[in-house]
């Protein structure tokens, strides 16, 4: 069975304000509007996993930092990846779950307020698309320690007016800063792109599966999803018919031996070439050779 933890995460901090200070938030000028009512960051949470079947009366805020997860709204699933916010109304059915090969990190703000809806509303989201991007990780970390700071005030009127005014600040940012996550998307499938001209570059290299997701920036199960997704091929497949064609580009276009053709390919073993060949092209690098001279 999957292994589910809701909180308890080494380092982490999670602060909910006490009944009577939400009581008097809603009695004070401005702080009325918009509030802080649960405030927190977990550093790395494996098997972390919230459902709130009834949603909860606060919206909900969350950044991911570093890793991965997915939410749950209205029945749709959103990938949540490095820089995404995840923006969950007040009252909406949710769920929300770290990926198991890459643990997110991630900070989260439930806010309330007469305001609060609307102020989530401005962002430019919804239910429909709970995700926005911000991939500058430094300054919305800065933002967020800014209000989880004013709880060094000890929830005086003072220091609960001094949160409202970064929980404001760092909604601004958000709004400033933003972009939609298909922006994000087109960077992920860039560095795609950019992985495969680089085997291109390379294909006297015996290049391994883990320098190819290096060259993306991503982990080696999350780079071969994407490379799927993006080629209906494996990395490692993929970079081998890269070879193969250069291979027949060779043996049209030269007279290179099948063992010097091996080694330009970054093959020792010219047998291994030659079985490799024939798996690929369904016959010999030699049998090839004759073939297109006929």
């Amino acid at each position: 069975m999957e292994k589910r933890i809701r909180e308890g995460f080494p380092r982490q901090r999670l602060v909910v304000l006490p009944a009577n200070v939400i009581a008097r938030c809603r009695n004070l000028p401005v702080v009325d509007q918009l509030h802080v009512t649960h405030i927190g960051s977990y550093p790395s949470a494996p098997h972390h996993y919230v459902e709130r079947l009834e949603g909860v009366p606060q919206a909900i805020l969350i950044y991911c930092m570093e890793g991965c997860g997915t939410v749950e709204l209205g029945g749709r699933v959103f990938p949540v990846e490095q820089g995404h916010v995840a923006a969950i109304p007040p009252g909406t059915p949710h769920i929300y779950r770290t990926d198991p090969a890459r643990p997110w990190s991630i900070f989260w703000i439930h806010f309330d307020g007469h305001q609060a809806g609307s102020v989530l509303g401005s962002l430019g989201n919804g239910p429909k698309n709970p995700l926005l991007y911000l991939p500058d990780v430094n300054l919305l970390r800065q933002a967020f320690e800014e209000v989880y700071a004013c709880l060094g005030y000890h929830f005086s009127d003072a220091g609960l007016l001094a949160m409202t005014g970064e929980l404001i600040r760092l909604l601004g940012k958000v709004k400033l800063h933003y972009s939609h996550p298909q922006h994000h998307r087109k960077a992920v499938e860039d560095r795609i792109l950019e992985t495969i001209g680089f085997m291109q570059r390379h294909l006297d290299m015996p290049l391994a599966l883990e320098d190819l997701a290096a060259q993306s920036g991503q982990s080696v199960p999350y780079y071969c999803k994407l490379f799927k997704e993006r080629t209906n091929q494996s990395p490692m497949a993929y970079f081998i018919q890269l070879k193969i064609r250069k291979a027949c580009e060779l043996l049209d276009q030269t007279e290179l031996g099948i063992k010097e053709i091996a080694g330009e390919l970054g093959y020792d073993d010219p047998y291994y070439f030659s079985r490799l060949f024939r798996k690929i092209q369904g016959c010999s690098p030699s049998a090839y050779r004759l073939s297109i001279a006929g």
